[in-house]
């Protein structure tokens, strides 16, 4: 069934209707809240009268937690009901899934981006190749380009560490700050390309013969819209040159394929993984040859940076960790950094291998792949989950659904952070939210009745 089957036409939202306007609600109250980390400091800043007296600054992040905890509530009714609603006449039309989830992002792109300070490095490494400077050399707080400094620069994370971002994420960077530098500008580039997963995630909906108001799943997602539209980050671009990359394999352009992939990569580097799964499906070298040649010719501008061209990268790969659930476990038991990542390294190696061999459909690859990174990774920040939501409109597991609500507790470190300037992640976070999602899986598990078919996602 094609997508041109399934025309925007006049009828009523039906059951949908109030999740919809509960969901565009959460969202104006969540930009309501205003600046989160100056509200730490001051309840004043944002509750009236005696109502400040009733909250004590930790608690002051529950302002966050609320309004998104009542988007995720309404989000999983509307969810639920459109998954039952598939095979039935009482689909929700597609206009009003489309129009509540473009009004949620345009709510929140006036929202200040509170949870998260990336956005300031974003925008400085823009202003670095404004002025001629490689972000691969110098850090943000080296004395030798202290004369670019401006008013984001006091907002940089981790200023002793050059950029970890690949040159076509650079490029996105200078192309957002060159219309307007400011965060709106980066919130606005990435919101568009967020709205470009939605309409791929439709034409694959479409050409899978599911129906195209699935898109739901990912077009209303909370986690998606705080993280996108919200804190501007950056993983909608890689996410939906992915999308097109895997739709050209669907349709045996090779090329195109390889090279969709490759761009993919030279904005994040997560999607590497998919190269042998991209070769099962052509059995062929011939198009692959366009990777190194598209990874040469961008990282061209930036070979003055010589041996730090990636060290900003290993810095990341070396140093990180946060929220992490499997790799946690393996580091209680072995004691030891390097041989937790040995054993997850080999781990994923092992998915991969397995993938490329045994799974021949490159959606489901990229689903599988991309969940177990999350599952073994040391490092999940929140908005590494906007990478696995989009395949959740083809297989719409529970397990990831409730992952993506729960993973917006681990902000609770930002308290401590902002109050203290330490970074201690509470051992609770972590329970409330990989015991659910953990418990789920296991479920599925023991209802397929084997680890093979545990594999196949919900359909």
């Amino acid at each position: 069934m094609s997508v041109s089957a399934y025309r925007f036409h006049a009828r009523l939202p039906g059951r949908i209707a109030i999740p919809g306007i509960l969901l565009v609600a959460a969202c104006v109250c969540i930009a309501a809240i205003g600046d989160l980390r100056t509200g730490l400091f001051d309840p004043n800043a944002y509750l009236p009268g005696f109502a400040a007296t009733l909250v004590t600054l930790p608690d002051a992040l529950l302002l966050f937690w609320i309004p998104f905890a009542a988007a995720f509530v309404v989000y999983t009714i509307a969810v639920v009901h459109q998954v039952r609603a598939d095979a039935t006449p009482d689909r929700s039309p597609l206009w009003f899934i489309l129009a509540a989830a473009i009004l949620c992002r345009i709510v929140l792109l006036f929202s200040p981006p509170t949870l998260s300070d990336d956005i300031n490095r974003y925008l400085w490494d823009a202003r670095m190749q404004f002025h001629g400077v490689n972000p691969y050399v110098y850090a943000p707080e080296s004395e030798d380009i202290a004369h670019l400094r401006d008013e984001f620069h006091g907002g940089i994370n981790n200023k002793d560490v050059p950029t970890v971002y690949p040159p076509l994420m650079q490029t996105a960077f200078m192309v957002a700050a060159y219309l307007w530098y400011s965060p709106t500008s980066m919130k606005l580039f990435f919101t568009l390309c967020d709205v470009g997963v939605i309409v791929l995630m439709i034409l694959v909906l479409g050409r899978r013969n599911r129906p195209p108001e699935r898109v739901l799943i990912y077009a209303w997602n909370p986690l998606v819209l705080v993280e996108i539209s919200g804190s501007g980050h950056n993983d909608s671009l890689p996410v939906v040159l992915m999308l097109a990359a895997l739709l050209a394999v669907d349709g045996q352009r090779s090329y195109r394929a390889v090279a969709w992939l490759a761009l993919s990569m030279l904005a994040k580097w997560f999607t590497v993984m998919l190269v042998p799964a991209f070769y099962r499906k052509f059995r062929s070298l011939k198009p692959f040859w366009i990777l190194p040649a598209l990874i040469f010719v961008s990282y061209l501008p930036y070979l003055d940076a010589g041996p730090s061209l990636f060290g900003g990268l290993l810095v990341y790969g070396d140093k990180w960790r946060f929220n992490d659930s499997i790799f946690s476990i393996l580091f209680y038991l072995t004691d030891s950094l390097n041989v937790s990542k040995i054993i997850v390294a080999t781990l994923f190696a092992g998915l991969v291998a397995y993938c490329a061999a045994w799974i021949p459909d490159p959606f489901r690859s990229a689903f599988i792949l991309l969940g177990a990174y999350l599952a073994l990774t040391p490092t999940v920040q929140p908005w590494y989950l906007v990478w696995i939501i989009p395949f959740l409109c083809l297989y719409p597991n529970p397990a990831w659904i409730l992952l993506s609500g729960l993973a917006a507790l681990s902000y609770h470190v930002v308290i401590g952070f902002v109050l203290s300037g330490t970074w201690h992640e509470e051992t609770w976070v972590r329970y409330v939210q990989y015991v659910p999602f953990y418990g789920l899986l296991i479920a599925q598990f023991l209802r397929n009745g084997s680890w093979r078919n545990a594999l196949k996602p919900v359909s």
